[in-house]
């Protein structure tokens, strides 16, 4: 079996043992006697493993059985549809907003490489203490490098989607040999023992999904090295099939850690032609939407204090990815529900809650909320270009200013903003 086949697939639990007490906290309806079993057996691995396995388990099977046997229809497809947009970009008449959002032409050869790093991977937790608060004093630093080596792969992609120049496809094949050949993104260990740092297991899937993301759409010009092609993708591969490898701790198997495995494994698996990782990566959708509270929120992600919202906003980058990197196989998650609800009652808690945060004065004894993500221009709201290109209205109505999220593809507004339909049933509340 590899380490992405699901052990308990085709198990099933009697609906009369299905609870949410005594398992963890956000990870609803398990089968409690299962989980408890699993328990006395062994903590550790063992047992988280068995807790992200159960939460799939206990998806709606009839709306589980289409993604277990869905398949690749394009292995040189991408997140958007390359060639068309190519195409529309050279023949639309821009608006200001579409102008602005090109990048710079240039002679990308010149560009400074990114020098993969050396020996472990060694990153310090994103948070001093905790999982919010302030900043560990030297994480920005250490992720700088990783940030430049995103940026860069997602420049040269989005280059050669504006201009479709083979110079911009071949200086990102580049880019990405370089990491590969050194192995990179491949240096690390994960630990459950209480203190650790698993941060580079954080930034692995932050930076495969970049990686993967950026190569997609260059993967069909002509002119490409097809050996040095090949040896990326190999690479991709190892990078993904290590990364999703760990299962998690109680929170990181199920929150939006998991649905960033999600985009890397469902986007190397196209680019590699593995069915069974590309299905992986789609699990993890099933597994966010099967964890929409009837509120609309994911309770890892409004968990986290000042940074709830953030979060919650946060989790929609990686899951809109996967629906989009789906939907160019032809297959709907958008459409996809589990207890009724689906992404688009994720999208509605965070409007909802998001204008009552800045209508409501926080309490003189809690830190206010974190809403530095919800300003026009913010990275963080690339999910919502792809989600008006598609519905045709701008949830947060945060959309004035270009988006550029290289995790996601890059520059979001470049690959789907279509000016003749950005304003089509802005004021609707729901697609």
């Amino acid at each position: 079996m590899t380490p992405f086949g699901n052990p308990f697939r085709g198990a099933s639990c009697n609906a009369s043992v299905l609870s949410s007490a005594s398992v963890p906290v956000g990870v609803p309806r398990l089968c409690k006697e299962g989980l408890a079993g699993v328990k006395q057996a062994g903590g550790g691995w063992g047992w988280r493993a068995a807790t992200l396995w159960l939460v799939l388990a206990q998806a709606p099977f009839a709306m589980a059985q289409p993604l277990e046997n869905v398949g690749i229809r394009d292995s040189r497809g991408s997140l958007v549809d390359v060639a068309a947009r190519t195409a529309y970009l050279q023949k639309v008449p821009r608006d200001a907003y579409l102008a602005s959002s090109l990048p710079e032409e240039n002679d990308c050869a010149a560009v400074k490489p990114v020098v993969p790093p050396h020996g472990p991977m060694v990153i310090p937790p994103r948070y001093a203490s905790g999982n919010h608060g302030p900043l560990h004093p030297d994480y920005e630093a250490t992720v700088q490098l990783y940030r430049d080596f995103e940026s860069n792969a997602a420049t040269f992609a989005n280059q050669y989607v504006a201009f479709e120049q083979p110079r911009y496809a071949q200086c990102l094949l580049s880019h990405l040999d370089r990491w590969a050949q050194a192995e990179a993104l491949l240096d690390y260990t994960v630990s459950i023992e209480k203190g650790a740092s698993n941060q580079a297991w954080y930034q692995t899937e932050w930076s495969a999904s970049a990686a993967a993301l950026a190569l997609s759409q260059v993967v069909k010009e002509p002119s490409l090295d097809g050996v040095v092609l090949k040896r990326v993708i190999a690479w991709l591969h190892r990078v993904s099939s290590k990364q999703i490898s760990y299962p998690g701790g109680d929170n990181t198997c199920c929150n939006n850690h998991a649905y960033w495995r999600g985009v890397h494994a469902t986007m190397v698996g196209v680019l590699a032609n593995d069915a069974e990782l590309f299905r992986w990566g789609l699990g993890r959708y099933r597994l966010a939407i099967d964890q929409i509270a009837s509120d609309g929120s994911w309770p890892l992600e409004i968990a986290r204090h000042e940074q709830a919202l953030h979060y919650q906003n946060y989790a929609l980058l990686p899951l809109v990815t996967i629906a989009e990197i789906a939907a160019q196989q032809g297959i709907d998650l958008y459409g996809y529900e589990a207890h009724g609800r689906s992404i688009h009652n994720a999208v509605d808690y965070l409007v909802s809650a998001l204008a009552q945060a800045r209508a409501t004065t926080s309490p003189g004894d809690k830190p206010p909320l974190d809403l530095r993500a919800f300003a026009p221009g913010r990275g963080d709201q690339a999910w919502a270009e792809f989600y008006r290109a598609r519905f045709g209205r701008d949830p947060l109505g945060l959309l004035s200013k270009p988006v550029n999220s290289p995790r996601n593809g890059g520059r979001a507004t470049l690959l789907v903003y279509q000016p003749d339909k950005a304003n089509a049933n802005a004021t609707a509340s729901r697609p």
